[in-house]
């Protein structure tokens, strides 16, 4: 096997567990040149991704969950270096979704006995991303989950926060246009996606593909709250597409404008915008994964 120099961008949070320091060191006694470069606050991993990058490294490598991943592929712009992904997160929504272990170890032998592929992002007014933004109900839930329950409890503190929400929902509103496809009119939750799912495996786009160079646009427009519970649940298992007040629609790119700042979650990561511009930027990233989305594993 090549020696590889693999510089590996740690979430400070997770820089003291014992299973990443044994990671290091086997991969070291393998013959490897490994890196361990550790972020204290945000925007680090973006700019030590992109430090690496210039230096020619093999292999940057996000260790910390989905918001970590996001800001090493926002470093990674531009440059054609792999990105290889240890999923120490919460909810780690692309990685499962293209077969990386949750062990450390497991995961990093993907980036050492496998090939990177090539896939698609998007851009949401300029800044990248590689899996689901959301928009509405599912966003505003993500941005009040306190990062401690996050800790504790995992994807079901979202599942919480979800809850607490859909009991005090209050519709959105906005203009949506894109390649031949326009909705203006109220919205409970919208969703564009280059992988299918997002807050712990909901299946909000089910039919995205990591490769098809198009996004999937995803809109539930207001509706009773007993009906919105329901469609809640079909989004989950990914079985809302064409069922009433559900809008579903494959684009090169959409822009969104609304009367007021709309809370929109991307990577795992909250924003506000009353202008949001996505679009698809095909096939502009390498990524060591053991699949594509929605493929069977090999």
């Amino acid at each position: 096997m090549k020696s590889k120099h693999i510089a590996l961008i740690i979430h400070g949070a997770r820089d003291e567990r014992p299973e990443l320091r044994h990671l290091v060191e086997w991969v070291r006694e393998k013959g490897h040149f490994v890196e361990p470069l550790t972020t204290f606050e945000a925007g680090e991993a973006a700019a030590m991704a992109a430090e690496a990058a210039r230096r020619g490294v093999d292999v940057v490598a996000a260790v910390g969950g989905d918001g970590t991943v996001n800001e090493v592929v926002n470093g990674l712009d531009g440059y054609d270096v792999p990105l290889g992904i240890i999923p120490v997160g919460t909810a780690n929504d692309f990685a499962r979704q293209v077969g990386i272990p949750a062990d450390a170890d497991h995961a990093m032998d993907v980036i050492l006995q496998r090939k990177p592929k090539r896939v698609d992002t998007a851009s949401l007014n300029g800044r990248r991303f590689l899996n689901v933004s959301t928009g509405g109900v599912g966003a505003e839930a993500t941005a009040e989950t306190p990062p401690d329950a996050k800790e504790a409890l995992g994807a079901i503190a979202y599942a919480i926060s979800g809850m607490r929400k859909l009991a005090d929902f209050r519709a959105g509103r906005g203009h949506f246009a894109g390649d031949g496809f326009e909705y203006d009119g109220e919205f409970l939750m919208f969703a564009v996606g280059i992988t299918r799912s997002t807050g712990g495996g909901t299946m909000v786009t089910p039919l995205a593909s990591a490769t098809d160079g198009l996004l999937d646009l995803c809109i539930v427009e207001s509706m009773p709250r007993r009906d919105f519970a329901r469609t809640v649940l079909l989004v989950k298992k990914g079985e809302h597409i064409g069922q009433e007040g559900v809008h579903y629609v494959q684009v090169k790119s959409v822009t969104i404008d609304s009367p007021e700042s709309v809370a929109v979650n991307v990577d795992g990561e909250i924003s506000n915008a009353s202008r949001l511009v996505y679009r698809a930027r095909p096939r502009d990233l390498w990524v060591h994964v053991v699949h594509l989305p929605g493929e069977a594993p090999t």
